[in-house]
């Protein structure tokens, strides 16, 4: 007999199936489509026991987290694991959402001890009272109640520098803290910023006052009858929702001018409450406010509480961490994704342990850079470019297994006259590599480890600006290799490059066999990891500071690139893009630094897999051993000052049988 069908009791509405987040699709019509929403069941308050959204992701470990009772409810706070670099820990007040009958203390302490952390701020979350116990106001009033309890008490008995002031919610929480901020500023007390995650603004808005409320009526998380089924509970009351405290967007002028200066507004692109939270950053705006208003594309209401389903969800919590550190005195780059979640950072990749070390060096590198194997005498070749001074290392291996020749415990170790940072060997030219220093194109002599200069690229008066780094060899036998920008480099990652910095400096060059030299490429931060499809059609190309991996049309002929397109985006999650290799069929394979990886992605850009190995920052990839299907990995020594692993394996080599043959290494022909 057939299998019958059934129709979910709450399907998507075809009017948001093109444009919702596929993530949240796939989740949705799995644990959600068949479930009733809260507003269609009779109200049960044990129902606060559970999450008011699945699918968020789980607390990180923080120093302490201690409950405090105010009398009609409580707080709790929430400890970093390490204290700023000056002073005493700033204060965030979060307030969390649930339509002011959902939610509770513990509804939001994922977030909280993420913002702890990552801002090295004491976060405090307030148990405000709901309904359909309490009505309007004593939701507001109790958030009043515990800011001004923190603002008088904080110092003595949380330990916080109470002039380090931040405030935030979500949702209906947004709705509290925006009330805060302006009746703070109205009796004089200082707060330094707001965080206001898909904020209710306006309890009166419908669909004629505001677009959303139309072209996203059906959404999921909340269309309008849930929506309206909170309003009922809180403010049965219809006169009470344009009060400016259940309604901030009807705040007066006095209020609007005394409110919190600096505000960070998230919003999803297909939520309910989005035209309220437009207007209300406009609002703000209009009284000299500064406001950054960022809306997640694809995403209705519930994006921030989903961040263990959604990638886009840890985009945004990822902002609102890097945005309160900042402003508690920390720079962009020390909120990582990888901090913020230790287990994983990007949602349904298949992790894969790669393990320690294949080879510990007796004195590990600085910088293990540019690997390539020889398979006619089976040798690994790499260099160590930020040892002073710099040094060229090749590794006997056995041509049956790929694992270290018999009685070969060490590499033979070279010291070098100038850092090469990339070589690559010669056709017919034995005991010789083409190489790139710091400042041009050389020729290294393999037994000696004597640097012919053929091309100063980069003056003298210019190598405190740039200098070089990777490199490639065509099918042709052509050398490609790319600068760096030092300064743009020193800013410290994607997305840190200051928006007046302009077009960094770092450029990519081809440097023929006939000694002919083009300039290929400019506007790099941090040009790398060179590469080229099977049939070599496609080159790829890494700026690793920048977070992007660019393809070209390659024209073999020629040598000549066109049609630049980005082809992987890296700068919202993890890992910058160091090294590269591609297979035969045509996956690359690339190290990722910064992120303990090694990463392949299909020929479309897929992220397919991650290998996980025990060394933080992964620099180079090659493929050798007897089948050519086995990647050898130079890795750097992490040195940070402020690492948090001191066990960190960097700077050994590392090696992972994949199964898959890899694209050879091509020799220069000149």
């Amino acid at each position: 007999m057939p299998t019958a069908v059934t129709t979910p009791k709450n399907p998507l509405d075809p009017s948001v199936l093109s444009r919702i987040d596929k993530q949240y699709e796939a989740f949705y019509n799995k644990f959600m489509a068949d479930a009733p929403r809260i507003d269609e069941v009779p109200w049960d308050p044990e129902v606060r026991t559970k999450p008011a959204v699945p699918g968020g992701e789980a607390a990180i470990p923080v120093a302490k987290i201690e409950d405090i009772n105010l009398g009609e409810f409580s707080i709790r706070v929430f400890y970093p694991l390490e204290q700023p670099e000056q002073g005493q820990p700033g204060v965030f007040m979060w307030y969390h959402g649930g339509g002011m009958v959902l939610g509770g203390i513990n509804a939001e302490n994922a977030f909280c001890t993420r913002v702890a952390n990552s801002a090295r701020c004491v976060v405090v979350a307030i148990d405000y009272r709901m309904a359909p116990e309490y009505l309007f106001p004593v939701g507001h009033d109790d958030s009043w109640t515990a800011f001004k309890w923190v603002y008088e008490n904080g110092k003595d008995k949380l330990g916080v520098d109470i002039n380090k002031f931040g405030i935030g919610g979500s949702s209906s929480g947004g709705n509290l803290s925006a009330f805060i901020s302006h009746k703070a500023g109205l009796e004089g007390i200082p707060i330094q910023f707001m965080v206001l995650g898909v904020p209710v603004i306006d309890n009166t808005a419908n669909g004629k006052t505001h677009k959303s409320w139309d072209v996203s009526r059906n959404c999921p998380g909340l269309p309008v009858p849930k929506m309206e089924w909170y309003r009922d509970y809180y403010l049965p009351n219809h006169k009470d929702r344009s009060d400016p405290r259940a309604s901030p967007i009807f705040a007066t002028e006095e209020e609007f001018k005394a409110s919190v200066d600096d505000v960070f507004i998230a919003l999803g692109e297909l939520d309910l409450l989005r035209s309220e939270g437009e207007k209300y950053a406009e609002k703000l705006k209009s009284f000299g406010k500064n406001v950054e208003l960022t809306i997640y594309p694809g995403v209705p209401h519930a994006v921030q509480a989903m961040d263990a389903v959604m990638d886009i969800s840890r985009v945004l919590i990822k902002d609102m961490c890097t945005y309160i550190a900042v402003k508690f005195g920390r720079s962009p780059g020390d909120v990582s994704m990888e901090d913020l979640y230790p287990n994983g950072v990007e949602i349904g990749i298949p992790q894969i342990e790669g393990g320690e070390p294949w080879l510990k060096l007796k004195t590990p590198m600085v910088l293990g850079e540019a690997p390539i194997y020889r398979a006619e005498d089976s040798t690994l070749h790499y260099v160590d470019c930020l040892k002073e001074p710099a040094e060229l290392h090749i590794l006997k291996l056995d041509p049956k297994t790929g694992e270290l020749a018999q009685g070969i415990t060490e590499p033979r170790i070279l010291k070098l006259e100038e850092s090469v940072t990339v070589q690559f060997f010669r056709e017919n030219k034995p005991k010789s590599y083409i190489v790139a220093y710091f400042a041009g194109v050389g020729i290294l002599n393999e037994e000696t480890g004597k640097l012919e200069i053929l091309k100063e690229i980069i003056p003298k008066n210019e190598r405190d600006i740039r200098r070089f780094n990777d490199g490639g060899i065509d099918c042709k036998g052509r050398f490609w290799l790319a600068e760096i920008d030092r300064k743009a480099l020193s800013f410290g990652g994607p997305g840190k490059l200051p928006k007046n910095y302009g077009e960094p400096l770092g450029r990519l060059w081809r440097f023929d066999p006939d000694g002919s030299l083009h300039q290929m490429e400019k506007g790099l931060v941090c040009g790398n990891g060179l590469a080229w499809s099977p049939d070599n059609k496609t080159m790829y190309l890494n700026d690793s500071a920048a977070g992007l991996i660019f393809a070209y049309d390659f024209d073999v002929e020629s040598g000549n690139i066109s049609n630049k397109r980005l082809f992987i985006d890296r700068r919202n999650t993890y890992g910058e893009p160091d090294g590269m290799v591609a297979d035969v069929q045509g996956n690359l394979w690339i190290a990722m630094w910064g992120s303990s990886r090694v990463m392949c992605f299909s020929p479309q850009g897929k992220h397919l897999k991650d290998i996980k190995f025990t060394a933080r920052n992964m620099a180079c990839t090659t493929w050798g051993g007897p089948n050519y299907d086995t990647l050898y990995i130079a890795s750097a020594s992490d040195r940070r000052p402020n690492k948090k692993n001191q066990n960190d394996d960097g700077g050994h080599l590392f090696k992972y049988h994949v199964g898959i043959k890899g694209l050879p290494k091509y020799k220069f022909k000149g």
